[in-house]
């Protein structure tokens, strides 16, 4: 499973990864330039095919890609100078058609080989372009060995030539395609999960939930949940959370047959990091689980798990909030109650842990309630494991959808937000690649529409990400055509490519910093 989960995460990258390049791609084509490659991935190539003018590649790194234009980058440097050894391939009209750069390429042995003298490849203003004696047609391929060659690039077929709002879509084509794919997504979404029906009829059972372990299944009619009578799918949310218990009596229908079964209800305590769990036979003893099923902030562990050291299956048995007295806990209701009060500060815990009896968990933060709603979050949740019968109607589904989209989209500035505001959380709470991977696995493991809901989440978070104002992303490459624009002059080549690229490795310093927290977590996560 793990392998199939890795092959997984590399093919949901590259969804993102290459839909936001071919942004790019399609306005460089529309503006005139010449793309020299369209790569997957990064470091050595593994596959490489020219199609047109543009080589199509898969590289050995699967992480990110690129969409190499020519002049998109002002260095200065000639790819032949004077005093190169060249030979020259001439199409009918005598204008050089190729210019060969190996001369013992044996495929070309018969050509002379010439001194290079003078050279004029960039046509300023479309004046013709030259190799000594020789004109050279405008589309003239440089040979360098049997399976590498390029085109060459006069200056009207430059990302540097073409016009501000030219250069303005070529860099804003990658972020809006993104945009576009989350949109999609989302608006589909909206149409595969459906209205949920009022009807108090089960339209799906969670696995492994307490409906499911009870023996509730599809199609069953809730009639009364407790002291509660049902009349409703809202009924039904009313009486899970106004039961005082974790075990619900509840009565069904089920072809003209009532019965009535004791339901356990999973209590979510995200603020602590912490869930009940259903896998032991005593469900009143407090036996945990201490991962949680999406990534807050950045990392599905939660911090019970990293820094209380707590493992599934642990049964807590008493707590100390804010470095008081240890309270004792006897049972589940107990604390859902005391999560449900609490709100942010520090929590430890007495634990059993097999024969280790009375262990101490280590101390650690409490997300507080405003962190966790910026986040889309609640504090505590009660869940016996049922949904609703959903049904499909057009505009009330195209509402959702775009619903869920606005949720995605505005959800990485909280939490943007509260990385440069909160003590609550920091960089070391961000999470990198394996906790995507980690990502993809969870939510591969919801289903097709789970899956699909982190493609367009991952999708929106590219693109927003891409567009922040910062040199070495695209928003940062905007901004800079936006002075452009106001000053009608364009910034120092050398000064803009100075600043991207100092940019550039900070970020990647910041990006291994937030790999080896990764890996700290994964070690964490094995021990």
């Amino acid at each position: 499973m793990i392998v199939l989960y890795i092959l997984l995460f590399i093919l949901i990258l590259a969804i993102v990864v290459c839909w936001h390049e071919y942004g790019h791609y399609f306005f460089a084509k529309k503006a005139g330039i010449l793309v020299t490659e369209f790569a997957f991935g990064m470091g050595p190539k593994i596959v490489s095919k020219k199609k047109g003018e543009t080589y199509w590649s898969i590289r050995a790194i699967p992480i990110g890609g690129f969409c190499a234009m020519s002049g998109e980058e002002e260095d200065g440097t000639e790819l032949i100078k004077v005093g190169d050894q060249v030979k020259l391939v001439l199409d009918e009209s005598g204008k050089v058609s190729k210019i060969i750069m190996k001369t013992d390429n044996p495929d070309y042995s018969d050509l002379e080989t010439i001194t290079v003298e003078s050279v004029e490849l960039f046509g300023k203003d479309m004046s013709p372009l030259s190799l000594n004696e020789y004109e050279v047609n405008r589309d003239a391929v440089i040979v360098y060995s049997k399976k590498e060659e390029m085109q060459i690039a006069p200056e009207e077929r430059r990302f540097s030539s073409k016009t501000v709002w030219q250069r303005f879509f070529v860099v804003l084509g990658g972020p809006l395609n993104n945009i576009i794919l989350a949109f999609v997504v989302f608006l589909l979404l909206g149409f595969i999960t459906g209205i949920a029906s009022n009807d108090p009829v089960i339209g799906d059972v969670s696995k492994n939930s307490g409906a499911e372990l009870a023996g509730l299944s599809k199609n069953d009619k809730i009639i009364k949940i407790g002291s509660y009578e049902i009349s409703s799918n809202d009924d039904i949310h009313e009486a899970v959370y106004g039961t005082d218990s974790r075990a619900l009596e509840i009565t069904y229908e089920r072809k003209g047959t009532t019965d009535t079964k004791t339901v356990y209800a999973q209590y979510y305590l995200q603020n602590i990091g912490i869930s009940s769990s259903l896998s032991y036979s005593d469900m009143e003893k407090l036996f945990i689980t201490v991962e949680s099923k999406n990534a807050l902030i950045g990392t599905n562990k939660t911090r019970a798990k990293q820094d209380g050291l707590l493992e599934n299956g642990d049964e807590i048995t008493a707590y100390s909030y804010n470095e008081g007295e240890f309270i004792e806990l006897t049972s589940w209701d107990q604390f859902y109650k005391v999560a449900d009060e609490i709100d942010g500060g520090k929590i430890q815990f007495k634990y059993n842990r097999g024969e280790l009896t009375d262990q101490l968990s280590g101390t650690y933060e409490v997300y507080s309630d405003d962190l966790l709603k910026s986040q889309g979050y609640e504090s505590v949740i009660k869940q016996i494991g049922i949904s609703a019968k959903t049904t499909i109607k057009f505009f009330p589904c195209i509402l959702n959808g775009l619903k869920s989209f606005w949720k995605a989209a505005t959800i990485i500035f909280s939490t943007l937000g509260k990385l440069l505001t909160s003590k609550e959380v920091g960089v070391n709470d961000l999470g990198g690649f394996i906790t995507i991977l980690n990502q993809t696995a969870t939510y591969a493991s919801g289903g097709f529409a789970s899956l699909l809901y982190w493609i367009g989440l991952l999708s929106i978070n590219l693109g927003i990400i891409n567009l922040l104002p910062i040199p070495a992303l695209d928003g940062g490459r905007i901004v800079f055509l936006f002075i452009e624009g106001i000053t009608g002059k364009k910034i120092n080549p050398k000064v803009e490519a100075w600043i991207i690229n100092i940019v550039f490795y900070l970020l990647l310093g910041f990006m291994g910093y937030i790999l080896i927290q990764d890996v700290i977590r994964l070690v964490i996560q094995i021990k």
